[in-house]
């Protein structure tokens, strides 16, 4: 296996660049090369549960045939939550009876806070390929996404996208497509993990980005061509024919709906949606930048560049700006289902911008601006001197403190998922301390505990018991 080396990917820099400045009206239009593709909606509106994280997966049901982004990686949207329960699969990897190696699905359920292994056989010893909750490691990477669509639980079994990154000398190879070492697969099983089977394999030669979207009549998906360029000692990949798609599981039919090759020297990242339009992320450099110039040392490259977002109507290929920021410092967004949100480091506000009519305001006002994510409808921010979190209404701009941390550490508590009037936390580890203050986590505790109590710092955990490592 070749030794990828990590890279700094354009999506991926929201904690450390650019930003800040003013905005002028929203400009509209359509992109060169976008292909509208109409879409009719269904008659029903689904429950799509999701989670947390830069901006909340389903955190409420979206208008009739609406979009919701379902999972998204990058975004660190990838929490498997329902109102009943959390899925997750390991990372820790155990050996089968038939020599092979698997990772388990898991699943807390909320009820009874219990963790158990996703199998309904009360006899099975889960150490044979087939229990439900077993994952065979030659067949699920650990890139593999799970999410819940249509009452179904869908597993997204893929390699990693390497979209962006370097490699540190020559692969050997003539530039060209790096082809995925398996197709892109997608599975359904009952949310109890019974009946699991492969509903569509993609096309080989293309990378599904590891982010999906549904509505309620459809799964959508970012496919497109990586190659390999190679420069000065270093292969770089980057991607070209990079297309929405919409796939009808039922049908196992998958319709191509517009380029995300937009053709102005921006690279376009889907961060968000909002009804049927998505919320789209980029640097604008004023320029064509080349992939050594983004891997370079220099950052100097950022110091003029604008952080721009957009959003583009999914059934008309219509486009509308509606912010275009500048300043070389950190910064830091997340996004709902109607506002974006976004702060420079230091600057000590957190602005708010209507996605649909482009509207600035300020939010509030708050020396610990950095937004770290979105729990149970609001934003929160993080308090690097003693680790505790703050807490913003994101329609009053009101703001709370939490002065809660994990229990062993004293660190930041990890926020998992929303579920109905409850959150998921991580509030405490099984860690062994180090001499140097560090410590060796050998696994995660979880708990619920009610928004309320989590937004003003009230102690009110209600511990997961857990089977596992947590991890």
């Amino acid at each position: 296996m070749k030794k990828w080396f990590s890279a700094l990917l354009v999506f991926g820099i929201s904690l450390s660049l650019c930003a800040c400045g003013g905005s002028g009206s929203p400009r509209e239009g359509s992109f060169p090369g976008v292909v509208p593709q109409s879409i009719t909606p269904g008659s029903e509106t689904p429950e799509v549960p999701g989670g947390s994280g830069g901006s909340e997966i389903g955190r409420n049901k979206t208008a009739e045939g609406g979009l919701t982004l379902l999972y998204h990686m990058q975004g660190q949207n990838t929490a498997c939550c329902t109102e009943n329960g959390y899925y997750y699969l390991t990372l820790e990897e155990e050996r089968l009876t038939d020599g092979r190696h698997a990772r388990h699905l898991m699943y807390m359920d909320f009820a009874t806070r219990q963790e158990i292994y996703l199998c309904s056989d009360a006899s099975c010893t889960h150490d044979t390929a087939d229990c439900a909750s077993v994952f065979p490691s030659d067949e699920f990477s650990y890139s593999t996404a799970l999410f819940v669509w249509h009452d179904s639980l869908y597993i997204l079994s893929k390699e990693q996208d390497r979209d962006g990154s370097a490699v540190v000398g020559i692969l050997g190879e003539s530039s060209g497509p790096a082809v995925e070492a398996s197709p892109t697969a997608l599975y359904r099983a009952g949310l109890d993990g019974t009946d699991r089977e492969k509903v569509y394999a993609f096309d080989a030669d293309l990378t599904v980005e590891d982010l999906v979207l549904g509505d309620e009549s459809g799964l959508y998906f970012v496919t497109k061509k990586v190659t390999t360029q190679q420069s000065d000692g270093s292969t770089y990949l980057t991607s070209s024919e990079r297309k929405l798609v919409r796939l009808d599981p039922s049908s196992g039919k998958e319709t191509p709906l517009l380029s995300l090759n937009l053709g102005n020297d921006v690279d376009w990242d889907i961060m968000a949606c909002t009804g049927r339009k998505l919320v789209l992320f980029g640097i604008d450099f004023g320029r064509q930048v080349s992939a050594e110039e983004r891997h370079a040392d220099d950052r100097t490259l950022y110091d003029t560049a604008s952080d721009v977002f957009m959003t583009l109507n999914v059934d008309t290929g219509a486009y509308s700006e509606i912010y275009h920021v500048y300043a070389p410092k950190s910064r830091s967004y997340a996004a709902d289902q109607d506002h974006l949100y976004y702060s420079v480091d230091g600057d000590g506000r957190i602005t708010s911008v209507d996605l649909v009519t482009g509207v600035q305001k300020t939010l509030c006002e708050i020396s610990q601006d950095a937004i770290w994510g979105m729990a149970g409808g609001r934003l929160y921010t993080r308090d690097g001197s003693d680790q505790t979190l703050y807490f913003i209404d994101t329609d009053t701009g009101e703001i709370s403190h939490c002065g809660l941390v994990e229990k062993s550490t004293g660190f930041s508590l990890q926020i998992i998922a929303s579920a109905g009037d409850q959150v998921l936390v991580i509030y405490d580890s099984d860690v062994t301390p180090k001499s140097d203050g560090s410590f060796t986590v050998h696994g995660y505790r979880y708990a619920l505990i009610s928004r309320e109590d989590l937004f003003h710092g009230r102690d009110g955990f209600l511990p997961i018991q857990m089977i596992g490592s947590g991890r």
